[in-house]
């Protein structure tokens, strides 16, 4: 049995109520607002490793020892980007509403096929690069089936891993608030609520409350529409009391244009975090209040717990 003098005691108390604190400053900073929702990718989750970092490796696993070729990493990346929005120009969001034609498209989810597709064309592309033009059509499909599971299940935690504080900050915010719905709004597709669930972010109450994908909701960020899905999810879950309004929803994302600008076209409010150094980004980025800008979720949370005063008359602003 061991036996604490008074100070030892005090101590201990204090870092007790110290830290049940900090977890009240947070939920009771963000308390005026009966909706947050989050964006996915670089706000709760990221890249484990660069995207073509790994499927270079998958690629040249399964095209070295049949065709003896390889593919660079460089060449791949550069097929990916222009691909990539290819694909989003000719079929938006993930292929959702595409008419299908085809017999294996009939059976094939849309977003499956659009990912199918994506890959085949960089693998396509990136090959041209190294003179390599008669990838067989049987080894695209094994590389895109590989590439889809592993993106999805994630069975050797190389391609997803939480963001740096995320699981801190929304176990603070979690805390029972009977007033309060957490939620999901993300640019994804269907396979959103495993990947989720797979890097500790667990739908259905466990973490947050709801998961809406762009390709559910038909539309995609910064579309008003999506966000107005969300708070539609989310009246739905309240158990009593008035319905949510825009101005009590809080969204908090990395895009400028997707989740800042869609969250505040739709009434909302909004927080950048991570936001991409790009030229795009820079521009709108000097549209925005800085205090609604932070390096991420455990610069948020420093702010929160720093001073409530402060931060309460911080938070008035996001209604202007």
């Amino acid at each position: 049995m061991h036996c604490f003098d008074g100070s030892q005691l005090l101590y201990m108390t204090n870092q007790l109520f110290c830290a049940r604190a900090q977890q009240h400053i947070v939920r009771n900073n963000l308390s005026r607002f009966r909706l947050v929702t989050f964006d996915v990718t670089d706000t709760l989750l990221e890249y484990a490793v660069r995207p073509e970092r790994h499927y270079a490796e998958v690629i040249n696993s399964v095209l070295e020892p049949r065709i003896g070729r390889t593919l660079l990493e460089e060449h791949i990346g550069r097929s990916f980007g222009r691909c990539f929005r290819t694909m989003k120009q000719q079929y938006p969001n993930f292929g959702s509403g595409r008419k299908q034609t085809g017999q294996q498209e009939l059976e094939d989810e849309s977003w499956r096929w659009w990912w199918r597709t994506l890959v085949e064309r960089v693998i396509v592309d990136a090959a041209a690069c190294s003179d390599c033009h008669n990838v067989p059509s049987p080894l695209l499909s094994i590389i895109a089936e590989q590439l889809i599971d592993d993106y999805t299940y994630d069975g050797k935690r190389v391609c997803w891993r939480q963001r740096p504080g995320v699981d801190e900050f929304l176990r603070k915010l979690r805390t029972p608030q009977p007033d309060q719905t957490l939620g999901i709004v993300s640019n994804f597709d269907p396979r959103l609520q495993i990947i989720l669930r797979n890097n500790g972010i667990a739908p259905a109450g466990e973490v947050v409350d709801f998961v809406l994908t762009s390709y559910e909701a038909g539309v995609e960020k910064p579309d008003p529409a999506i966000f107005e899905t969300a708070l539609r999810k989310a009246n739905l879950l309240q158990h009593y009391g008035p319905e949510i309004r825009p101005q009590e929803a809080l969204h908090i994302g990395n895009l400028c244009r997707e989740d800042y600008n869609g969250a505040r076209s739709a009434g909302w409010c909004a927080l950048l975090v991570n936001v991409p150094p790009n030229e795009k980004n820079r521009k709108l980025l000097a549209t925005i209040p800085t205090e609604h800008v932070f390096t991420g979720l455990p610069e948020l949370q420093q702010r929160l717990e720093g001073g409530m005063v402060g931060m309460v008359r911080g938070y008035r602003s996001f209604r202007d």
